[in-house]
């Protein structure tokens, strides 16, 4: 059954992401027993629109870096260890994200172009983005060192403000418990070879499993490989 949301709770980072935690532990094993963990937020759909600080913006788009490389959001998301350097919430890679929603597709619902009522709220409160700190507008580099991490809401948040009224970015502060989920990654794929249905092309997730495993390797062993 499909339930309509149309605004965040205040601890949407921390309700999706521990509900998720508790699914993706189970897997491959249990189904059914993933399926009853989700079951508090099986079948929502984001219906609402974000108002922060600024102009509407649709709930059918996401504002993304495209001039990065996927390989260096991955080493952006790792370095501030899967946290909101805004907020301070957890944070879960859209591509694994879609991975459970591979698992789960009608309780778990995504949409690529993120159009309105097609994709779970979970994914705008804990969908990572790499952005810059000084805007490429303004002579930022792509370089890591000028990135932080922002999940889909305070990204959106962020660029509805005024630049003089920007919030600084904290340093990160680090859930060592916390990886985003990606020492799971792995299994969720595994769970969806059998059951649900692929919302992306084939290579789409050994490709991301690459690029985290390779943004864990230290510079000289890259450049050496």
């Amino acid at each position: 059954m499909t339930r309509a949301v149309h605004a965040l709770r205040p601890d949407a980072a921390a309700w999706y992401s521990g509900i998720l935690d508790e699914v993706t532990a189970v897997l491959p094993s249990s189904l059914d027993r993933a399926r009853q963990f989700l079951e508090p937020i099986a079948g929502e759909v984001w219906m609402g629109t974000l108002t922060l600080h600024g102009p509407a913006t649709a709930g059918s788009e996401v504002r993304s870096s495209r001039r990065l490389c996927d390989r260096t959001r991955a080493e952006v998301f790792l370095r501030d260890g899967f946290v909101c350097t805004y907020c301070g919430g957890r944070r879960i890679p859209r591509c694994i994200l879609v991975a459970i929603s591979d698992v789960f597709p009608d309780d778990f619902p995504y949409y690529a172009h993120y159009r309105r009522g097609t994709v779970h709220p979970a994914y705008w409160a804990l969908a990572p983005e790499a952005d810059h700190v000084l805007a490429h507008a303004g002579g930022g580099s792509s370089d890591p060192e000028n990135l932080t991490t922002l999940h889909a809401m305070c990204n959106t948040r962020k660029s509805s403000l005024d630049a003089a009224s920007l919030p600084v970015a904290a340093a990160p502060a680090h859930d060592r418990e916390w990886d985003g989920l990606l020492s799971r990654y792995a299994r969720i794929v595994a769970a969806a070879e059998d059951t649900g249905r692929r919302h992306a092309a084939p290579g789409y997730h050994p490709r991301w499993l690459r690029r985290f495993e390779r943004s864990l390797l230290p510079v000289e062993e890259i450049s050496g490989a």
